[in-house]
């Protein structure tokens, strides 16, 4: 619930951030141009995050007493070995978008480009516990940008969760519940992001109407 939280914050500073530039009529925001390309890249995550996530919950027990009475867990469909590389494709996707919008970020100004300094370790860190910091560090840059790396953020933690004995006790099987919950996640992440380019096309409509 605290990632779809910081989704919804990041929508409505979006929001605020073009509202507040209108007023002032200053033609300089932290929000990227809009990009076809990135929104259509965008949907084509969500769909094969979608796939990922139908997978394991078709492959994961109901309840921890179905569970329980699994006797290999390591040769379980469910198990986080038969989806490890699964969650990387979908990191290496979340990559690709973070350079996009990143890309686009030289079109705003100075801020932006001095975070492209960052794209590097962004890009190398797989630890989830990173990813707090790393949002802090792509704070300044455009939201847009800031919306990629927490979908990356929540790739992490989808797969650190999974290899996690703890809390799948020890089993590194997750539950169906588990990956319901993750397409609601996804789903709100990406629905956000569209929102925010749609409403930045619009506006584009706007000003070349004038």
């Amino acid at each position: 619930m605290k990632q779809i939280s910081t989704i919804n914050k990041s929508f409505s500073a979006l929001l605020l951030l073009i509202f507040l530039s209108i007023l002032s009529g200053c033609t300089t925001v932290l929000v990227s141009p809009y990009d076809e390309k990135l929104v259509t890249d965008t949907e084509a995550f969500y769909k094969k995050a979608a796939g990922v996530i139908e997978e394991g919950r078709a492959a994961s027990p109901l309840k921890d007493s179905d569970r329980s009475t699994i006797a290999n867990p390591s040769t379980h469909y469910g198990h986080f070995t038969k989806f490890e590389s699964k969650y990387n494709a979908l990191i290496t996707d979340a990559e690709a978008l973070i350079l996009r919008a990143m890309a686009s970020d030289n079109k705003v100004g100075s801020t932006g480009q001095a975070l492209q300094s960052k794209v590097s370790e962004l890009i190398e860190n797989s630890i989830a516990s990173k990813c707090e910091e790393l949002s802090a560090e792509f704070s300044n840059t455009s939201l847009t940008a800031k919306n990629y790396v927490d979908l990356k953020c929540i790739v992490l933690k989808w797969k650190e969760q999974h290899a996690s004995e703890e809390l799948t006790r020890n089993t590194q099987i997750l539950k169906k519940a588990n990956w319901e919950g993750r397409k609601l996640l996804a789903f709100n992440a990406v629905l956000a992001i569209q929102k925010a380019e749609g409403f930045k096309i619009q506006e584009t409509k706007l000003e070349e109407a004038k």
